[in-house]
C-alpha cells in the first residue's frame, strides 16, 4: 500500500481520539491505542463509513463506526459497541439508542475532515461488475474493481450482494439492501479469508458488521460460489486486477426499493405511542372485560391524552405520554432515551400488557384479581394482583400483588398548578419476586387517572417530580 493509503486512517484516528471517550460508559478512561483499519474505510453512494478501534488502559476496547456524507461534507455518528476479549459484542449504541438501530446522528466534531476524506482519490464509489448476474442466493454477486488491491500474494477485494428489497437484520433491526464482504485471497495457497462482513443501508452507510475474531468465528458461514472462486483465481492471474470484467458492468435498478414483507423490522415501533404493534398480542377476553367493568361507568377517562415529565432522585427526566384507547383503557409510553417502554393499563394502575422497544415479544397478563371499585372513598382498601406467564424456559411466572389504601384527599393543584379539582391519595404496598416496595399515587378525580407521587428507589420510597403536564380533552 502507498503512504497516502495509510495517511487517511491515521488522520481520522487522530481526530477521533480527541472525543473518543465522550460516552458516559467510558468517560475518564485513558486511551492506550486508537486505530482506523484502512480496509474498513469504504465509500458507497457518496457515503463513507470508517471503523475506529479504541483500546483503554483498563483493557476495555470498542469499535466505533463514523460516517461522512460527501454530498454535504458533514460527519455523522453511525454506531459504537463495547467488546469483550473475544470480540463478542457486550453493548451496542446507535446514537442514544441501546441495542437497536437508529438513524445516523450529526457529528460536527468531525466535519472538518469530511471534505479531505471525500476528496481522497483512493476512496471511490464502487465500480461494480458482475461475478454472477443471478447466484444460488437469488441475488447478483458483484466485485468492486475500484478498490481491489494486490499485495504480494494477497488479493484484497470487496464482494457485494445486492437485494431487491430493504431487509432488517436481527437483533438490532439494522436495515440493509446490500451486503458487502471484504476478502483477503491468498493466490499461492488459494486460501480465502473474509476480513469483514458488512450490512449497507440504501443510503450507503454501514448499519451492522462482523469483524476481527467475530468474523473468524463465523468463517464457515462465508461460502464462495464456484463463480466467485473462479473470479479470485482470475484476479490472481491478472497484472492489473482492477481491469477485471466479469459478466459485465453492474446496472442497478432505478425502481425504488420497498421494505421486505417477510424480513422487515421485527422490533416494535412506538412512534407517537402507536397501539398497532401491541395489538398483535391481545389480552384474554375475560381480563379485558373485567378491566372495563371496573372502569365504566364511574372511572371513564375524562381526557384523550396526558403528557408529563417525571423525575425521581437524581435520575434524568423521563417524558411520559398517556393515550386513552377507544375502549377506555390507557396506553402509557415511557421514553428512557436508550429505550422506550409501552404499557396497557387500567387508569394508569399496574400493567395489563407491557413491552420495551428492545424486545420482540411483550408481557401479557394472564390473570387479574382485584376488588377495586370506583368511586374511591376515604379509608377504602383494595387489592390489584396480576400474573404474567414466564417468558423463558427456566423462568417463573411474574406475580405482582398490590395492597392499597385511600389515605386522604387534597386539592389537585398540590400535584401541579395546571390541574383542577381534588385528588385521592392512595398508598400501595407491592410484593413481587420476594421483595416488597411502596409507592403513593394520586387519583385525579377531574381526569379519572392515577398519577405517581412517590416511587421505590434503591430501597426507599422517594417523591417524584411531575412537571410540564399537558392535558388534551
Amino acid at each position: 500500500m502507498k503512504t497516502g493509503t495509510l495517511l487517511l486512517p491515521a488522520l481520522l484516528a487522530t481526530a477521533i481520539s480527541v472525543q473518543a471517550a465522550d460516552y458516559p460508559e467510558i468517560q475518564g478512561k485513558k486511551i492506550v491505542s486508537n486505530t482506523v483499519n484502512p480496509l474498513l474505510m469504504l465509500r458507497v453512494n457518496d457515503r463513507i463509513s470508517a471503523m475506529n478501534q479504541v483500546v483503554f488502559d483498563d483493557g476495555q476496547h470498542i469499535n466505533r463506526w463514523d460516517g461522512f456524507d460527501c454530498t454535504t461534507n458533514k460527519a455523522v455518528k453511525l454506531y459504537w459497541e463495547m467488546l469483550d476479549d473475544k470480540d463478542a459484542v457486550v453493548r451496542r449504541f446507535y446514537g442514544d439508542s441501546y441495542d437497536r438501530y437508529a438513524e445516523p446522528k450529526p457529528q460536527s466534531a468531525l466535519d472538518d475532515i469530511a471534505k479531505n476524506l471525500c476528496q481522497a482519490s483512493r476512496l471511490k464509489n464502487p465500480g461494480w461488475v458482475y461475478i454472477e448476474k443471478m447466484s444460488k442466493y437469488e441475488t447478483p454477486i458483484l466485485l468492486d474493481t475500484a478498490s481491489v488491491l494486490r499485495v504480494n500474494e494477497l488479493v484484497i477485494a470487496k464482494i457485494g450482494f445486492e437485494y431487491s428489497e430493504i431487509t432488517f437484520d436481527p437483533p438490532y433491526d439494522a436495515p440493509y439492501d446490500l451486503k458487502l464482504e471484504v476478502h483477503g485471497y491468498n493466490c499461492e495457497t488459494q486460501h480465502d479469508n473474509v476480513i469483514a462482513g458488512l450490512d449497507i443501508t440504501p443510503e450507503g452507510y454501514v448499519s451492522d458488521s462482523l469483524t476481527g475474531k467475530a468474523a473468524q468465528r463465523r468463517a464457515d458461514t462465508f461460502v464462495n460460489t464456484p463463480a466467485t472462486t473462479a473470479a479470485f483465481k482470475q484476479l490472481c492471474a491478472m497484472s492489473t486486477p482492477t481491469a477485471f470484467k466479469g459478466e459485465g458492468v453492474y446496472v442497478p435498478s432505478t425502481k425504488k426499493k420497498s421494505v421486505s414483507t417477510l424480513l422487515g423490522p421485527g422490533l416494535p415501533d412506538f412512534t407517537n405511542n402507536s397501539p398497532k404493534w401491541m395489538a398483535q398480542f391481545p389480552l384474554h377476553a375475560d381480563i379485558e372485560k373485567q378491566a372495563l367493568q371496573i372502569v365504566n361507568p364511574w372511572a371513564t377517562p375524562r381526557f384523550k391524552k396526558l403528557t408529563w415529565n417525571m423525575q425521581w432522585s437524581d435520575n434524568d427526566v423521563v417524558p411520559m405520554q398517556l393515550d386513552v384507547q377507544p375502549n377506555g383503557l390507557m396506553l402509557l409510553l415511557e421514553n428512557y432515551k436508550m429505550f422506550k417502554a409501552q404499557r396497557l393499563t387500567m387508569g394508569n394502575l399496574g400493567q395489563l400488557k407491557g413491552a420495551i422497544s428492545l424486545s420482540y415479544t411483550p408481557t401479557v397478563t394472564s390473570e387479574l384479581h382485584t376488588n377495586l371499585r370506583f368511586p374511591l372513598h376515604q379509608g377504602q382498601t383494595f387489592t390489584f394482583d396480576t400474573v404474567a406467564p414466564k417468558t423463558g424456559k427456566d423462568e417463573k411466572n411474574t406475580v405482582i400483588n398490590r395492597r392499597c389504601e385511600v389515605t386522604g384527599s387534597d386539592d389537585a393543584r398540590q400535584v401541579s398548578s395546571v390541574l383542577s379539582g381534588r385528588y385521592w391519595k392512595v398508598a400501595c404496598e407491592i410484593e413481587s419476586d420476594g421483595e416488597t416496595r411502596k409507592e403513593t399515587l394520586a387519583w385525579l378525580s377531574d381526569l379519572n387517572v392515577f398519577m405517581p407521587l412517590t416511587q421505590w428507589v434503591k430501597g426507599k420510597e422517594v417523591p417524584v417530580k411531575v412537571t410540564n403536564i399537558e392535558v388534551t380533552r
